[in-house]
């Protein structure tokens, strides 16, 4: 009776029109442990402002387990600096699970360093750090490169990553490096090594040109995705970033991603079970380094990687890297791909369908069922001989759907008559009209030129009698 009469007190005045008082529950009624949830949910600023909301909320938020924490403006650059540093103090760093900071260092690297020391508990299962404008080292503690409870650390910073003596990331699950630099072959090499737990691994533009060679194994491993543009690394020299020799051992590997300029060399070992690849080497900045010498070393590198691949059902590739493995004295060597249903080209730039290498993959893939021009496809009328001689097992038995975005010329007209009297069984075609293909300027005369594009293929004679056609405009 003494805690009813209690509670009654308690919830008086809440409100009105709340009804029966005793049976009223507020967001005050919670317990702490679930109102630090509730709090931690909130951008870190909002969160710390709770504590004027009551008596009782003054201190919650300091056991907040997630902060993220990112820098303006310039102008308000000193203002973040003391707002971290007081932060620090405030909270109870030993409740955090998730911590981000993305900030400019410069000059204040000894601050900063303080920060990493502080925030970064034994006890962090995801860090993200995005620290850019280094002068002077960072110094990560030592306790990370340990942490038994890390599952998520992605670090973007470009500068040289120096590892302690010791690494052993035993949850580790996804890891992500972007532009920082390997100072040697044993530090690269002992980083992947101390990951057994790891099942995603993403490497942007990360300078390996102190790295002789590295193996990356995790029994776990499922998915790895690697950029390097030479562009993108702002490295002075750029002839010396690329060179180092990548073995990849992929006993559950089923995705893997390459896109990047042929800088370094990668070997799948064991990756029979790769289902989903995507391979799109970067054309040269400029056109005329597009020598044959060039072309043919491209083209070799992306052979390689495809005869790693035997039973990759789902294939991207770029443009470039289409054309470059045209190029190679190597392309009858490119193995049978009989598990290869999705095949995709990017969106950048129009596929010449006689090009050497688009014709092999599609002879080498008997159980293709799907066949993407992202970027468009192209034939010019004057190299058309005998382009399927023979004829493509997947075109008479199982491509079913192709789909091509964007036409603006006769010579993809014509692409997709070929296209058109060779699939026997195809269901679907899809195209994608985009009106400033025909006319930057205006619209309706985009749209109706399009539209008279359509009329025309809607004439082709079809080897498919099953097969429709749609248009998409845009």
């Amino acid at each position: 009776m003494v805690l009813e009469k209690k509670r009654k007190k308690q919830c008086k005045g809440r409100g009105k029109g709340e009804g029966n008082v005793e049976s009223s529950f507020g967001i005050c009624d919670l317990p702490d442990a679930i109102l630090q949830l509730i709090i931690s949910s909130l951008p870190t600023k909002e969160a710390i402002q709770t504590s004027i909301l009551s008596k009782r909320w003054e201190h919650l938020w300091r056991d907040i387990s997630k902060i993220e924490l990112k820098e303006g403006k310039p102008e308000e650059r000193q203002q973040f600096m003391h707002f971290v540093t007081r932060l620090l103090v405030a909270c109870n760093c030993s409740s955090l699970a998730k911590f981000s900071l993305t900030c400019n260092v410069d000059k204040d690297a000894s601050r900063v360093n303080q920060w990493l020391c502080g925030f970064i508990n034994p006890r962090i299962q995801e860090l993200c750090l995005c620290l850019y404008g280094i002068e002077e080292p960072l110094v990560f503690p030592d306790q990370l490169f340990t942490c038994a409870t890390l599952t998520n650390f992605e670090l973007d910073m470009q500068h040289v990553f120096n590892l302690p003596s010791s690494v052993h990331f035993r949850c580790l699950r996804t890891l992500t490096l972007s532009n920082i630099i390997f100072p040697d072959s044993s530090s690269a090499q002992q980083l992947f090594s101390g990951c057994p737990a790891l099942e995603d691994l993403y490497l942007i533009n990360c300078n390996l040109k102190n790295v002789q060679a590295v193996c990356i194994y995790s029994p776990l491993l499922r998915q790895i995705h690697i950029r390097e543009d030479k562009d993108g690394m702002m490295d002075e020299d750029h002839d010396e970033i690329g060179g180092c020799k990548v073995l990849i051992v992929g006993t559950n590997l089923k995705s893997f991603t390459y896109h990047g300029d042929c800088m370094n060399e990668y070997f799948l070992y064991r990756s029979t079970l790769v289902i989903d690849a995507s391979i799109e080497v970067l054309p040269p900045e400029y056109y005329w380094v597009r020598e044959v010498t060039w072309q043919i070393s491209s083209g070799n590198f992306t052979f390689r990687l495809l005869k790693m691949l035997p039973n990759v059902e789902k294939l991207s590739m770029s443009e470039t890297s289409i054309m470059t493995l045209s190029r190679t004295s190597l392309l009858g060597q490119l193995p049978l791909f009989g598990k290869l249903a999705e095949l995709d080209f990017d969106s950048f730039s129009s596929i010449e369908l006689s090009y050497k290498a688009l014709l092999m993959l599609l002879r080498n893939s008997p159980c293709l069922q799907v066949l993407r021009f992202q970027g468009g496809v192209s034939q010019p009328k004057d190299d058309a001989n005998s382009i399927f001689d023979p004829l493509p097992v997947c075109f008479s038995r199982t491509l079913k759907t192709i789909e091509i975005g964007g036409i603006s010329e006769e010579e993809e007209l014509f692409a997709i008559k070929i296209l058109l009297q060779a699939a026997s069984v195809l269901d679907k075609l899809r195209i994608q009209c985009y009106w400033h293909s025909f006319d930057r300027d205006d619209r309706r005369v985009g749209l109706k030129r399009s539209k008279e594009f359509c009329k025309q293929i809607l004439k082709y004679p079809k080897s498919s009698m099953n097969c429709e056609i749609e248009f998409e405009y845009y």
